[in-house]
């Protein structure tokens, strides 16, 4: 016959059973909590895995590609400042661009506060499929230019756009401002029309094709394409932080 337990052992036994059971939930819930631990963890150190990616490849203004086949300044370019400048900042643009006219403040304080430092270049980029006076516009920025006035016109088509933006022939109001700015209405009225102003338009548009561009303003810092607001303390910390290199 088997031995019977006694009272006393049979207590025993399952105290011990009881003992290895509740061990056994311990361990279970243990290894829960180590489970849901390391997912958190994990799900955190993925996040942040993406969010470092996202900075590193985003979060800088200027594309950390170089443009190998980008039109270096020539005698042919607009520009301003130090031709012998280690930094360039190229703007391809549009006359009757709303938000060309909407950064145009900010490029001019910019020019100036920069003018010793870096060379601005000014190309244009005429957007004919949207803007009717494009390219009549900037062959005007050309007209001026021929006398030593691209700036002057440049300020006064940016300053005056809601004036001639809609009209159907804004050339008479191109003849005012140029002779508000002094120059020469013959030689100004020849070259807006000659096929000189009209072979350089086209020239700089098919250039900022190549290089891709398909919207006004388009920046380039040091053949780096640049994305920045119309906001003065962005552009200034990029330009500096070229200048430091």
């Amino acid at each position: 016959m088997p031995d019977r337990l006694t009272k006393r052992e049979k207590r025993e036994q399952h105290r011990m059973e009881w003992q290895e059971k509740a061990k056994k939930e311990e361990r279970s819930q243990m290894m829960r909590k180590y489970i849901l631990w390391g997912g958190i963890i994990l799900g955190f150190l993925a996040i942040l895995i993406v969010l470092i990616k996202l900075v590193g490849t985003s979060g800088s203004p200027v594309s950390n590609d170089k443009i190998s086949n980008f039109p270096s300044v020539s005698a042919d370019d607009i520009t301003y400042g130090s031709t012998s400048a280690k930094v360039t900042l190229v703007e391809y643009s549009d006359f009757q661009c709303p938000a060309c006219a909407a950064y145009y403040p900010t490029v001019k304080k910019i020019k100036e506060a920069y003018k010793y430092k870096i060379v601005f270049v000014y190309r244009n980029f005429p957007l004919r499929q949207n803007h009717k006076n494009a390219e009549i516009s900037a062959r005007a920025g050309y007209a001026a230019h021929k006398q030593g006035k691209f700036w002057e016109m440049h300020d006064m088509l940016f300053e005056n756009q809601g004036s001639w933006s809609g009209l159907n022939d804004p050339k008479d109001t191109f003849i005012e401002y140029a002779q508000k700015l002094g120059l020469d209405l013959e030689k100004f009225k020849t070259d807006i029309n000659s096929s000189e102003s009209k072979d350089f338009v086209t020239s700089q548009e098919r250039q900022a094709l190549s290089l891709g561009v398909n919207s006004t303003p388009t920046f380039f810092l040091n053949a780096k394409l640049l994305r920045v607001n119309a906001n003065y303390e962005e552009f200034k910390k990029v330009i500096d932080e070229e200048l430091g290199k």
